[in-house]
């Protein structure tokens, strides 16, 4: 990020002033109340130093991209990634919060048999969420007697929910999916879902732009967690000029960002709007999070 400032005065008697440093032009860099480190040069406009000046300044003038209104949520995403940037690399001490995808589940259970290790619960997710097929993904299956009015109460609660599972995926089934399913447990309601035993054979009627999924129960979930979850934000990519910048210092090649460009645009809003779904702000109480906080 170009952080340079270059502050040239060019006077009508033939002589120049130039203010060279990375500060602002404000009351507080100037008057010396930040912490700042510049160099002012005064001499003749005709000096060598004046004439280099001129030439970077012409330079980085010529290399400049004209502010495109009209991406100012690309620009702005931007400076985000560059400061989260900044952040984690900064942050030498451990995170708090893990990047490890997890589908929670937060469903009742009515009086009667609890799920077993080693039994197959049926659930559907949006099929834009390909990423959950992924073998570290894993599925938590909190059970409640009574379900709270809304996910972010759930979540709120869940240390009071009767049984907590882990699981693993069985199976996935995208498109027309499968007509005969081995389950022993479904959920077929995202709003108000209920953990029920399922009556064979298991035909479910997938709903549209839905994947099947199908966990096997391991264990008992011992942790507690704070589950995170995407505002599905729209994502751009940088394009990149084609002249490299060589980074002497770091024995490193750069190539320059040109512009930023959203990425596929159909693509990118059902993932949105499906990210969007699966967060607790829906009201669905099957969510998908990307990042998640062991609790104490």
């Amino acid at each position: 990020m170009l952080h340079s400032k270059i502050y040239l005065f060019e006077m009508a008697d033939g002589s120049a002033t130039a203010l060279v440093g990375s500060h602002n032009m404000t009351g507080f860099a100037l008057r010396g109340l930040n912490g700042e480190a510049g160099v002012l040069l005064e001499g003749a406009a005709s000096d060598a130093a004046f004439a280099d000046i001129r030439q970077h300044i012409a330079e980085s003038f010529s290399q400049a991209v004209p502010y495109d209104p009209t991406l100012k949520e690309a620009y702005a995403w931007w400076t985000r990634e560059y400061f989260e940037g900044l952040r984690i690399e900064a942050n030498d001490v451990p995170r708090d919060s893990e990047a490890r995808r997890t589908i929670v589940i937060l469903a009742a259970i009515s009086n009667g048999p609890l799920p077993k290790t080693g039994d197959i619960v049926y659930f559907e997710i949006a099929e834009e969420l390909r990423e959950i097929r992924s073998l570290d993904t894993e599925v938590h299956i909190h059970l409640f007697n009574t379900l709270p009015a809304g996910p972010s109460q759930a979540l709120s609660e869940l240390s009071s929910a009767s049984v907590a599972l882990l699981c693993k995926t069985e199976g996935i089934e995208v498109g027309r999916g499968g007509l005969e399913l081995d389950a022993d447990w479904s959920i077929d309601d995202r709003k108000r879902p209920e953990l029920r035993p399922t009556v064979r054979p298991f035909r479910p009627a997938t709903s549209k732009g839905m994947q099947q999924v199908r966990v096997r129960v391991l264990k008992g979930l011992g942790d507690r967690f704070d589950y995170l979850f995407d505002e599905g934000k729209s994502t751009w990519i940088p394009e990149f000029g084609e002249e490299p910048i060589h980074d002497e210092a770091k024995h490193e090649v750069w190539l320059p960002v040109k512009g930023l460009s959203e990425g596929d645009l159909v693509g990118s809003e059902k993932r949105r709007m499906a990210l969007v779904e699966a967060s607790p702000q829906s009201g669905s109480f099957i969510l998908f999070s990307r990042r998640r906080r062991k609790m104490g």
